[in-house]
């Protein structure tokens, strides 16, 4: 009569259920990747229809929270390095192109680069009380640096309808679960 081993019934009960908790795992994934028969496709943004009502209550409603005050921020490590760029090169309208000084955090768009000054502290009520184009004649100092700063201009998607519209689209088809084309 053959003695039965602890161990070794441990060992099996173990593997048994690890191979069955792996079944049910792989069984579970399929049957939650499968769609519904009775599901339709979500609707791309080119399907929904904004009014003109859409149009106001979202104006209404954004206002000028989305607003992106572009500008350009050059850093350079001396009051006197600043001032001299300042000097120097404060009025060309390609700054950017020159390769002095550090510029942080710039974004592009349309092949234009920029500065998004929203929630700067120091930056945005410098911008604010500038008109496009214009630029600080002094260096504006900024954590322990020296920055020149010029005001390139401030888009809103509030301003022109068909941004607003494509915004609108965007926002009603991610509100559905829909794609974004």
């Amino acid at each position: 009569m053959k003695r039965f081993n602890l161990k070794q019934g441990r060992t099996k009960i173990i593997c048994l259920a690890v191979l069955i908790a792996v079944a049910g795992s792989i069984i579970g994934i399929a049957l939650l990747g499968k769609k519904p028969v009775n599901q339709s496709a979500p609707k791309a943004k080119n399907d929904i229809q904004v009014t003109a009502q859409d149009l106001t209550e979202y104006r209404k409603n954004i206002g000028n929270s989305m607003d992106v005050k572009k500008g350009i921020l050059i850093i350079f490590n001396t009051k006197d390095e600043c001032q001299r760029f300042i000097d120097e090169h404060g009025e060309d309208k390609n700054v950017l192109s020159l390769g002095k000084g550090i510029t942080p955090q710039m974004q592009g768009e349309n092949g234009e680069r920029y500065y998004n000054v929203i929630g700067n502290t120091v930056f945005e009520p410098l911008f604010d009380a500038m008109q496009d184009g214009q630029y600080q004649k002094a260096p504006v100092e900024f954590g322990g640096t020296y920055c020149y700063f010029k005001r390139l201009n401030k888009y809103s998607v509030t301003e022109k309808d068909e941004d607003l519209k494509e915004f609108i689209k965007k926002d009603k088809s991610m509100q559905k679960g829909g794609e974004i084309k």
